[in-house]
């Protein structure tokens, strides 16, 4: 059995909470928007798609009604939460962070932090089963 790398060795990364267009009600779509936004940037390990609930769900509800709360406009969007290396991550949020991002990407972005809980309780996202 291989040993396990050391949490010093690993690769760092962030977690970005982002919103998707309201014409996204697959994880697949989401995916692919995802893919085909941050083509461009290179990295020594992909960009991915952690969580994603669609406008439709329960869990979509809850972050419409905690970003309510908090002042923040939201209409019927899709959620989830990418993984990012650390490496790219000034790039990716100035992509999901401006203006017109919704309009280029097909996304934009909430929230950020170095841990999936932090993201996952501002979202008001619960975390996914535990697989046995």
């Amino acid at each position: 059995m291989a040993k396990r790398l050391s949490k010093a060795l690993r690769g760092k990364r962030r977690w970005v909470g982002v919103a998707f267009g309201p014409d996204i009600k697959r994880r697949s779509e989401a995916s692919a928007v995802v893919e085909s936004a941050f083509s461009e940037i290179t990295s020594p390990r992909p960009i991915r798609l952690m969580d994603f609930h669609p406008s439709a769900s329960e869990q979509a509800g809850a972050t419409r009604a905690q970003l309510d709360k908090e002042g923040e406009s939201t209409d019927l969007f899709s959620y989830g939460i990418m993984e990012v290396p650390h490496e790219v991550y000034r790039d990716v949020i100035a992509l999901v962070r401006s203006d017109d991002s919704l309009d280029k990407c097909g996304l934009f972005s909430l929230t950020s932090s170095g841990k999936i809980r932090l993201v996952r309780e501002r979202l008001a996202l619960a975390p996914p089963p535990k697989r046995r």
